[in-house]
């Protein structure tokens, strides 16, 4: 009896454990990063539209009332809400797309991953705006034929490309300096 307990006790400890890991690779951090600027990007400029003139928070389903005191361009130029949130969905941005470069062994596969970001940001901008205020032309108009349209996606862009050249370059400093240490 007791040999039998001495080789069930050998047994557990010759079987390690299982402890729950999760590998994402490389599709999930981009999918995680995707997330985050779905989720972030558009959250921090929602807050800054749904505020009236006083700064107080305006309820969704009563923004039919306060129509007069938000500016519904917001959602199509988020960087008319720059000044108002601090910047927050420019820097989460431009963090996301570091860290998709940053994390990948060829940079060109991170910094593409990041340029698809403009284009899902662009849509999720129509997407809250049909949302908010019913289907309309005016997101379309706004963003393809005024000047602001065009400087908004060439501002995107810049965040975008800025970060993702940024964790290459550091990317490749760090890679560097563990070749000299070695």
């Amino acid at each position: 009896m007791t040999e039998s307990k001495f080789k069930e006790e050998e047994l557990e400890e010759a079987i390690p454990k299982k402890r729950i890991s999760i590998n994402f690779g490389r599709q999930g951090g981009i999918f995680l990063g995707y997330a985050i600027i779905i989720l972030g990007f558009y959250g921090i400029v929602a807050n800054t539209v749904m505020t009236n003139q006083y700064n107080e928070w305006i309820p969704f389903y009563e923004m039919a009332g306060f129509e007069e005191y938000f500016d519904r361009t917001l959602l199509i130029w988020p960087y008319l809400s720059a000044s108002k949130n601090f910047f927050l969905p420019f820097l989460l941005l431009f963090i996301v797309c570091f860290a998709l470069t940053y994390k990948e062994e060829i940079p060109a596969y991170g910094i593409k991953a990041s340029l698809w970001l403009v284009p899902i940001i662009i849509a999720q901008g129509f997407i809250f705006y049909f949302a908010m205020f019913g289907f309309s032309l005016e997101p379309f108009i706004l963003q393809f034929l005024h000047i602001e349209g065009y400087l908004n996606i060439m501002l995107l862009y810049s965040m975008v490309l800025s970060g993702s050249f940024l964790g290459m370059l550091l990317k490749k400093l760090v890679v560097t300096r563990k070749e000299k240490v070695i």
